[in-house]
């Protein structure tokens, strides 16, 4: 194994050349320099989501939370300090001591969310951004351009974590941690890179191989992963700890830096330079089989306590505005697919690998797999049948004569999806959210939003994004008519009603309703344009014109629909 050896023999040279990651693969996903207003994800349209996934809020330390403006109500939002600050050197992630003020409304909110027994700890809020609700992928290569900021307490990451439920696993591209101010630290001028797994699969379930060493490793370091027990479960990690100060003379506090890493079905493959030009690889491991589905990416600071907690002396300079973790620019992209599928050679596009597919001169429909597809159209009037799933479409070519069928996705009509075009770049994204995980986008390449018309969509057969899993914030169990009035309303988008098998009457609202009934006597209002609307029942019933998905539970229920592309499903 020659090439082992030399890398290992580089890896323990000081500053020693690398090579830098091969690119040759791979496609474009975003570039991003941050040179207009974050293009914040608002449960529609826009690309970076600042909050998690579930309506709570999240953090990895028992005093902070990552938190944005729009979250706890206006009056908490006008005494708000900006936690995320575009200047004229990128994106400053910020971390901030909330005001007294504040407080109360933060507490509510997470009384609110299920976090109540957290929130009286709870006095610093925190910066992140994520693709949590926008993209995700398996495989490519992802890069930040960063400065750390300094400070005990202070411990900024990029990384890389599950699209689907649970935890692990993980990319840590760099996690770096502040420098002492009056006394130094052990952890000053280094960053760590780590890949975190475990023995289950996508599904939740045990399956997967965990018996996994790194021949890549120092020989001081050793082939066998970390293993640490959570929640009655082996958690394993491969890592190193970059002396970036030390080894390469990095000063990556007052200077910008670049952090990448090269994720293939083989290895992850880090990097560390003061441009991409000049980045060298510092560690390498192989790729478990846990860490072989799609992650998100999340750019975030951090204020912790345990361990690494602020010196009581030093926290205002430590918080300063000034000293952020600066982000000026992010690069996600992504493994070509290797299968290619030519329309014209008589290839069936329905394949569940990724791939790319390739459209004839004519008028083609085109209805790929569930895999991560690229598609090449090139002339003629087009159709593409698309379902949404966990994986994202690139679709190249679209002009003024293609369609587009959307099945599965929550869009009401071809206005709505206008509504939700994104530009990123010099593409057009037409993000569906996470309902609460995989998210899922359609990407137009080399597109403007003004380019596109609401009669090329036709939303066919829409499910609605789960709102009460992925706002907190709501009720988890249906509103009934506890005043025996007969009538159901809803002063919020989105109402979830059950007539708890007796006649009633409810009305519907702009948002995604949801309707269980289990007397066919009951009554529902719903506007035509009330969005995207599910009936449940577990009786005869007909699905009012203005519903379109409609589940029955149980036999001998018959669930009629209407004239039009209604869903009917049984459960």
């Amino acid at each position: 194994m020659p090439n082992v050896f030399l890398v290992l023999l580089l890896l323990l040279i000081p500053g020693a050349a690398l090579p830098q990651p091969d690119l040759s693969g791979t496609i474009p996903i975003i570039d991003e320099t941050f040179a207009g207003p974050l293009d914040r994800y608002d449960g529609r349209s826009g690309l970076w989501s600042t909050s998690g996934r579930s309506g709570r809020l999240m953090t990895n330390a028992t005093e902070a939370v990552f938190l944005d403006h729009g979250v706890l109500g206006e009056a908490a939002d006008a005494l708000l300090p900006p936690l995320h600050v575009v200047t004229e050197d990128g994106l400053s992630l910020r971390t901030a001591k909330l005001p007294e003020a504040v407080l109360p409304a933060l507490r509510e909110y997470m009384t609110l969310t299920g976090q109540g027994d957290r929130a009286a700890d709870i006095l610093y809020g925190v910066g992140r951004i994520s693709t949590v609700q926008t993209w995700s992928q398996t495989y490519g290569y992802f890069e930040i351009e960063a400065r750390v900021p300094r400070g005990k307490g202070r411990w900024p990451a990029f990384w890389l974590t599950f699209a689907g439920r649970g935890w692990p696993p993980e990319i840590d591209v760099m996690e770096a941690y502040g420098a002492g101010l009056d006394k130094p630290t052990n952890k000053d001028g280094t960053f760590n890179t780590a890949v975190f797994f475990d023995a289950l699969d996508a599904e939740g379930d045990p399956t997967l191989e965990t018996d996994i060493v790194n021949p890549h490793a120092a020989p001081e370091e050793g082939d066998q992963p970390t293993e640490r027990q959570r929640a009655g479960r082996s958690i394993y990690n491969f890592h190193r700890v970059i002396e970036a100060e030390t080894d390469f003379g990095a000063d990556i506090y007052d200077d910008f830096h670049v952090y990448a890493a090269l994720w293939t079905p083989e290895t992850v493959i880090f990097y560390f330079g003061t441009t991409r030009d000049t980045l060298q690889e510092v560690y390498r491991t192989p790729t478990p089989p846990d860490v072989q589905a799609p992650m998100y990416v999340i750019a975030n600071d951090q204020f912790t306590a345990g361990f690494w907690q602020a010196r009581p002396e030093e926290i205002d300079r430590v918080v300063d505005p000034e000293n952020d973790f600066r982000i000026r620019r992010i690069v996600v992209r992504a493994l070509e697919p290797e299968l290619s599928i030519d329309l014209g050679a008589g290839d069936n596009p329905d394949d569940p690998r990724a791939s790319r597919i390739v459209d004839t001169p004519g008028d083609d429909l085109i209805a790929p797999g569930d895999g991560f597809d690229l598609i090449q159209l090139s002339g003629g009037a087009d159709r593409l049948y698309l379902v949404r799933g966990r994986d994202q479409k690139i679709v190249s070519g679209f002009g003024p004569d293609d369609r587009i069928d959307l099945d599965g996705y929550p869009f009401a009509d071809g206005a709505d999806i206008l509504s939700r075009l994104t530009q990123v770049g010099a593409d057009v994204w037409l993000p569906s959210g996470a309902d609460p995980v995989w998210p899922h986008t359609i990407v137009f390449r080399d597109s403007q939003v003004a380019d596109f018309s609401a009669d090329q969509f036709r939303p066919r057969w829409p499910v609605a994004q789960d709102v009460w899993a992925t706002d907190a914030t709501r009720p988890n169990q249906p509103q009934t008519d506890e005043d025996g009035d007969g009538v159901l309303t809803s002063d919020r988008d989105g109402a979830w009603y059950s007539d708890r098998d007796q006649p009633v009457r409810m009305v519907g609202t702009p948002g995604p309703d949801r309707f269980m009934v289990g007397n066919a006597e009951t009554m529902i209002d719903e506007a035509a344009d009330g969005g995207v609307d599910t009936l449940i029942t577990w009786t005869s019933y007909t699905l009012p014109d203005s519903i379109e998905r409609g589940i029955v539970r149980g036999p001998g229920f018959e669930l009629r629909g209407t004239d039009g592309d209604d869903r009917l499903e049984t459960e």
